[in-house]
């Protein structure tokens, strides 16, 4: 089974952290580094969506196959973002991930992605107490990028309308802590103090 294609989203304005949190220091590197290696060790190939005139991220050794892609405009949320990723991805799968989730793993995400394959999801989106989130994410290219465009036509700018839009298979705790038995992949920093925790 070829391997899907990932996206990293790191276009937001990190207006809660109060400075670009991308590239802040975490565990010795840049906080972004975390979930780019997850999707490295289980992609083919790798697009990080920026703003249109932010910086180039410093990249990890054996980040090869990586590559960026710029929103056209400014902080339109992550849906444009999840856009401009779908158009440059080449697998008929994606796994889409922030750069602020330091607790992905690759093996979580591999399990994402062999479910969406086998069962021919049109999405795949993790679920726990609080329901299904929108993030990690495993989608169907072309239907995905469909709707995407669709939705951010009418004004949308929720990720979670496409996931809901695409009727994503929510896997509960009994599948994905088989790969993350902490539930690590829900953290997230929004604020310099979520480094610490």
């Amino acid at each position: 089974m070829s391997r899907p294609s990932g996206i990293l989203l790191a276009g937001g304005a990190s207006r809660r952290f109060g400075r670009p949190k991308a590239v802040e220091p975490f565990d010795g590197a840049p906080l972004f580094h975390r979930p780019l290696r997850a999707l490295i060790d289980s992609c083919d190939e790798v697009v990080i969506v920026l703003a249109p005139d932010a910086p180039e991220l410093p990249l990890p050794e054996g980040a090869d196959g990586v590559s960026f892609a710029r929103d056209p405009v400014a902080y339109e949320g992550p849906l444009a973002g999840t856009r401009v990723g779908l158009e440059r991805v080449v697998r008929e799968f994606a796994v889409l991930v922030a750069a602020d989730m330091p607790g992905v793993s690759s093996r979580l995400l591999s399990v994402m992605a062999e479910r969406a394959v086998r069962d021919l999801r049109k999405a795949i989106v993790l679920r726990d107490a609080d329901g299904p989130r929108p993030l990690p994410a495993v989608l169907m290219v072309a239907p995905a990028l469909a709707l995407a465009r669709t939705l951010l036509e009418t004004g949308e700018r929720r990720l979670r309308a496409l996931t809901e839009g695409l009727d994503a298979d929510g896997l509960p705790q009994a599948v994905w802590g088989q790969a993350d038995a902490n539930g690590d992949w829900r953290r997230d920093v929004n604020l310099p103090d979520d480094l610490a925790r």
